[in-house]
């Protein structure tokens, strides 16, 4: 069975503990970069998610 490491909704990513220090590890450790990126990714989804919802523009 296939496992979960992330899931995105309207406010808040959950993330799966193994793969958040794997994050912080390999940027050498910088948690703050790490919190960044995940903030980016959260900024991003939502994003997508309001043009998604967006009316379309009437002909």
């Amino acid at each position: 069975m296939s496992k979960q490491r992330m899931i995105i909704t309207d406010d808040q990513v959950l993330i799966d503990t193994e793969l958040l220090f794997g994050m912080i590890r390999s940027a050498g450790g910088n948690w703050q970069q790490v919190e960044k990126q995940i903030e980016a990714l959260l900024h991003s989804a939502q994003t997508v998610t309001e043009t998604k919802t967006e009316a379309p523009a009437a002909a």
